[in-house]
């Protein structure tokens, strides 16, 4: 076995028990591009720890939406803007930024059956994820039965303590 194959084939080895399979993954051909551009050793590390650092994120993000429970397909590329009134499309706009979350502040939406409420706000956690909030979504009547088994239960205080770790509830 050559030199280099050995090396690699420790590498991954010290890899797998580091938990860094994005680098793993990657870090012979990058060291290959790194040697054929003439690369430093810094660059080289850099690129190998963006792209564990962006795997690591497209994974929590991925959990994150599993957990919350959103609607998926309700986002906001398909959700029409048009519809809304001009001050509700600006108060949409400052609530993407997920600030209202820092301050505690609710959000109470109001309209007609069939007006794009749901949506909303299903798009709106779906962005508020993307920026690694954690969100979770549930009916209104589904939350009072959940809270209501969990005092039957004697299990409310637990109910309520699973709630908190979320920072919006939808």
């Amino acid at each position: 076995m050559s030199k280099a194959r050995e090396v690699n084939k420790e590498i991954n080895e010290y890899l797998r028990e580091l938990h860094l399979p994005a680098i793993r993954g990657c870090f012979e051909e990058k060291a290959r591009q790194a040697e054929r551009e003439t690369l430093g050793y810094e660059h080289y590390l850099l690129e190998l720890v963006e792209r564990e650092c962006q795997q690591r994120r497209d994974h929590r993000i991925t959990r994150l939406l599993q957990a919350s429970k959103l609607p998926l397909e309700k986002t906001m590329d398909n959700f029409d803007r048009k519809l809304l009134p001009v001050k509700a499309a600006r108060q949409v706009k400052a609530l993407l930024d997920g600030t209202f979350l820092d301050r505690r502040e609710n959000v109470l939406a109001f309209g007609n059956p069939g007006s794009g409420k749901t949506h909303l706000l299903s798009a709106l956690g779906q962005e508020l994820i993307r920026q690694g909030r954690r969100v979770a979504f549930s009916t209104c009547v589904r939350l009072v039965q959940d809270l209501l088994r969990a005092k039957k239960d004697l299990r409310l205080s637990r109910a309520i303590k699973k709630l908190a770790y979320y920072e919006a509830l939808v």
